[in-house]
């Protein structure tokens, strides 16, 4: 439901600064309050209390035979000069002796920013020095000794109080602005995790709506395009289907009229030429069935993963192996070490990418030739793999097959009798072994010089 009622941030930045200054003003006005209070219940002392006692105690200062403590005023120190300024008696320290007489010849009654030196002339020649501060004093002389200066103490707690006020304002208003922008992240992590069912966000701020606005539009014109896309690919796909599904039915009239002439002509150079259409039907079938594979491992139902005894996997496949090649007397050799290991995976297209490799090492093994499963457990720090090696004693793979050995159509160069259509082939069986957590590799084996597919599944841990 979209909010009516939108603020602009700077609007929202203006109202918190009003608030907070009308804090500080209330903070403000809560000291004064709490210090006159203070001051008239008699716990502290106001700054001039002790200029107002000096000022009642002058006379006497001026005129008693001795200066004592008693006609001091409480907080001040103070010390009696002869008129050569030698120091006779007093409260001060050999520093403060020495200090005052200098103040006395320059005049300067102010040492400190709340210091004061008051100089009272007595009677013979004798100069009474008095120090003292206009500061607030705690009334009781115990709290004086104890706790650092009234004055300096309070300013010190309405400073905390004024950045502890500060921080929860900030605060504040980061929680403000979070709160508006979790809407905004929602929309963008919906996005990036590709999840464009969701409707239109509103915010009641007028920046942050606008941002969604924009995101909304941004979500509507992908989901289109992806829609369009996905449309696009699917009639692809059936189109490329029908059309393989229909170039059966004019091979099939060609295989059949090929098998009639070999079977009716007599002439040796019909029948070799015949023997190359059916060798080429044949070859057209092999690419449409690869081409409708191709089809099926990009959609449909996907199959559960189930748990995969390693041995009787690799036992199977040697015996389709051994099955493919009986026509060429092809040997296949296979070694595993893997006992007591299994896989989780999705044992049919695991068993596919299988079928796609070791047909093609089938069909480049030379008559009489070999095949080598090479199937041994592998660690990589705290992970066990499954590597699987299949060689055959081919040609081989060229650099320029290696580089695009998983490329969907990828084609080799048939004029030099290497690999002709082994890319989609490759490209299905290493499709299959990533969706299994697994990898391929391609290269050629520097024992036999052919192909060596190399592929690693990460074993099964119950």
């Amino acid at each position: 439901m979209e909010i009516k009622r939108k603020k602009k941030i700077d609007t929202i930045f203006i109202t918190y600064l009003a608030v907070f200054l009308g804090q500080c003003a209330l903070l403000a006005a809560a000291a004064y309050i709490a210090l006159n209070i203070m001051i008239n219940t008699g716990f502290l002392q106001p700054a001039v209390y002790t200029l107002n006692q000096l000022e009642a105690a002058s006379g006497a200062i001026r005129e008693s035979r001795n200066v004592g403590k008693d006609i001091i005023p409480d907080g001040a120190g103070y010390g009696v000069y002869d008129a050569e300024g030698n120091y006779l008696y007093g409260s001060y320290g050999k520093e403060e002796q020495k200090k005052a007489w200098k103040y006395k010849e320059s005049g300067n009654t102010q040492p400190g920013l709340k210091t004061f030196y008051r100089f009272i002339e007595r009677e013979g020649g004798e100069t009474c020095i008095i120090r003292y501060d206009i500061l607030a004093q705690f009334a009781d002389p115990s709290l004086r000794e104890r706790l650092p200066n009234a004055e300096w103490l309070f300013c010190a707690v309405i400073l905390a109080v004024f950045l502890l006020q500060t921080a929860w304002t900030a605060r504040s208003f980061g929680s403000y602005l979070s709160r508006r922008l979790k809407t905004l992240n929602e929309a963008t992590d919906r996005i990036k995790e590709s999840n464009l069912e969701f409707g239109r966000e509103y915010s009641d701020i007028r920046e942050i709506d606008d941002v969604l606005e924009s995101l909304f539009r941004m979500k509507e014109a992908l989901k289109e395009s992806l829609e369009e896309q996905w449309k696009s690919e699917e009639m692809k796909k059936e189109q490329v289907a029908a059309l393989a599904h229909d170039i059966k039915t004019p091979l099939t009239v060609i295989r059949g009229n090929a098998e009639l002439i070999h079977e009716t002509s007599c002439d040796p150079d019909v029948k070799e030429y015949n023997r190359y259409v059916t060798d080429s039907v044949k070859e057209i079938e092999e690419y449409l069935l690869i081409l409708q594979e191709t089809l099926r491992s990009e959609g449909g139902r996907q199959e559960e993963k189930k748990r995969l005894c390693t041995e009787a996997f690799i036992g199977q496949l040697s015996e389709k192996a051994e099955s493919l090649g009986i026509g060429k007397k092809i040997k296949v050799e296979t070694h595993i070490d893997a006992a007591g290991t299994d896989l989780w995976v999705q044992e049919a297209k695991l068993y596919r990418a299988f079928m796609n490799i070791l047909a093609n090492a089938v069909e480049y093994t030379p008559d009489s030739g070999s095949i080598f499963i090479d199937t041994r457990v592998k660690r990589t720090g705290s992970e066990r793999w499954l590597e699987t090696v299949v060689t055959d004693n081919g040609p081989g793979f060229t650099k320029e097959e290696l580089k695009a050995a998983s490329d969907q159509f990828f084609q080799g160069d048939r004029s030099r009798h290497r690999r002709g259509h082994y890319g989609m082939g490759l490209y299905i069986a290493d499709s299959f072994i990533r969706q299994q957590g697994g990898t391929m590799e391609a290269d050629n084996s520097p024992e036999t010089g052919g192909a060596r597919i190399k592929v690693r599944i990460p074993l099964y841990i119950g």
